[in-house]
Parts: C-alpha cells; sequence; structure tokens
C-alpha cells in the first residue's frame, strides 16, 4: 500500500489512523472513531494503517508512537497530525476546517 493508491481512490481528504494490535490507546481511539464514523466520514475517508503491516507508509509520515492520525488532502500535502487519544468533538473540529 502506497499514498498514491490511498488517494487516487479518495474523494476528500483522507484521515490516516496509525495503530498498532498490541496498542491499547489505539483500541481505545479506533471506538471512539467507529462511534462517530458517520460524521468523521462526512468530511474526511477514513484509512487504517497497521504500522506493523505497513512500515514503510509509516515511515513516510515519520509515525514515532501510535495511535497517530495524519490528515492528507488530495494533493498529498499534511494539513494535521496528531499523536494519542482525543475527543471525537475535537477531532471533528480539526478534519471539517
Amino acid at each position: 500500500m502506497n499514498i498514491t493508491e490511498i488517494l487516487n481512490q479518495a474523494q476528500k481528504p483522507v484521515l490516516l489512523q496509525f495503530f498498532a494490535e498490541w496498542c491499547g490507546p489505539c483500541k481505545m481511539l479506533t471506538r471512539i472513531i467507529d462511534e462517530s464514523q458517520e460524521e468523521v466520514t462526512q468530511h474526511v475517508e477514513l484509512k487504517r494503517i497497521d504500522v506493523d503491516q505497513e512500515p514503510a507508509l509509516s515511515a513516510q509520515f515519520q509515525i514515532r508512537a501510535v495511535p497517530t492520525m495524519v490528515l492528507v488532502n488530495k494533493a498529498g500535502e499534511v494539513l494535521w497530525k496528531h499523536t494519542g487519544i482525543m475527543e471525537i468533538r475535537d477531532l471533528i473540529t480539526q478534519i471539517s476546517k
């Protein structure tokens, strides 16, 4: 998987959610996003990236810790990046700008 493939399939900006299966906070963030997925996907396309399965993509975005979310526009430019858990309201505010 590479970012070009992801962006070519996207109709809106893409929220990359970098996670690991062994990461407790990652599971918590996934649950938070899943509970409001309809609202999230109004603004962005959500793509979850397992850092253990996609090390090259993780390195490309300089992922040093998980969970990390990266908002990328159709041109591949990083619009926003956040490491850690956040409230869904704060996330919606960031992705709807």
